[in-house]
């Protein structure tokens, strides 16, 4: 018999933390909690004796069990297994939580039916137009990303809708390359576009930069980034005034504290009743979005969360105003 998730109304479960586990199951508690998601995972068939160690099927079963509405925490450690066998390597030292989410996706996105269609919740496409600056021919390609990268920087706007305008102006030159159309090196101009956006919208902020030529001189700024509850993304559609459907809610926050070489991940989380948890590992509580703006910047680089990946999913028809 296939497992079938109990109804949205659930109390809130943490994570056991094996020593490194920390970013990923912060990264559990937002998918746990995309409502599209756990729409779709129902349909995992979790009785398919060749695939009993896929990472849709153990991740299936951890949801699961964490919407039991149990109070003790769970235990992610079969979905572990599950993501080393995918990637052909340990979780034995802790991950970024963007390369966690990108292993839990990509692996979803490379199965099949109901699984491959969870991948995709997050793909963006994109179109890259590259333009010759010499003889001008433009040259168009389409590629599918699951990720938007924010940038953090000297003359970038510190709000994540008023960077998202600025977007549309997204543009930058290389040297040294050499165009088939004239035949002579030259500079050319890409710009990047978004054709289709997705259900659920993944932004991981850029807090790490390498300062020198060396591997000791990365380091992680804590500079001040606010994001709204709701988010319009037309500015990066290669047709902003489209009739399609751009405004977005936020759900999910993964923060983390420390520096770039150690530290510590937590998610914050919005459930179906609009309140917003704290999910430490094993400890988990109730939050309000003050707690979430907290995130913006860090009061201490060693001890406060800052935000490093956001979740949004598409306003639900009733929800636009």
């Amino acid at each position: 018999m296939v497992i079938a998730l109990p109804g949205p109304h659930y109390t809130m479960r943490g994570l056991i933390n094996y020593g490194a586990y920390c970013s990923i199951n912060s990264v559990v508690q937002v998918l746990c909690w995309t409502r599209e998601l756990r729409d779709l995972i129902r349909l995992v068939d979790d009785q398919d004796p060749r695939s009993p160690n896929t990472v849709a099927v153990r991740l299936k079963c951890l949801i699961y069990d964490m919407t039991k509405g149990n109070m003790s925490p769970c235990d992610p450690s079969s979905l572990v297994y599950a993501m080393t066998l995918y990637r052909g390597a340990p979780f034995d030292v802790q991950e970024d939580s963007d390369v966690v989410f990108k292993c839990i996706i990509n692996a979803l996105a490379d199965d099949c039916g109901a699984s491959k269609r969870i991948g995709s919740l997050w793909d963006i496409e994109n179109e890259d137009r590259v333009r010759c600056l010499r003889c001008f021919t433009v040259q168009s390609t389409l590629n599918k990303s699951n990720t938007i990268t924010v940038l953090i920087g000297d003359n970038l706007p510190t709000e994540l809708q008023d960077y998202i305008k600025l977007y549309t102006d997204n543009k930058f030159t290389t040297c040294d390359y050499h165009c088939t159309q004239c035949h002579t090196g030259t500079q050319i101009e890409i710009t990047s576009k978004v054709v289709t956006l997705p259900q659920v919208v993944c932004m991981r902020i850029e807090r790490v930069r390498n300062i020198g030529r060396d591997t000791t001189d990365i380091v992680k700024t804590g500079t001040r980034f606010a994001f709204p509850e709701t988010l319009d993304l037309k500015y990066i559609m290669k047709e902003p005034e489209a009739p399609v459907a751009t405004v977005y809610t936020l759900y999910a926050v993964v923060a983390h504290r420390g520096t770039h070489y150690c530290g510590h991940y937590t998610a914050y989380v919005r459930d179906d009743n609009d309140i917003w948890y704290l999910a430490d590992d094993s400890h988990v509580r109730v939050c309000s979005w003050e707690d979430v703006k907290s995130t913006y910047e860090a009061g201490s680089m060693l001890y406060d969360g800052i935000a490093y990946m956001l979740m949004y999913h598409k306003q639900l028809p009733h929800c636009v105003t």
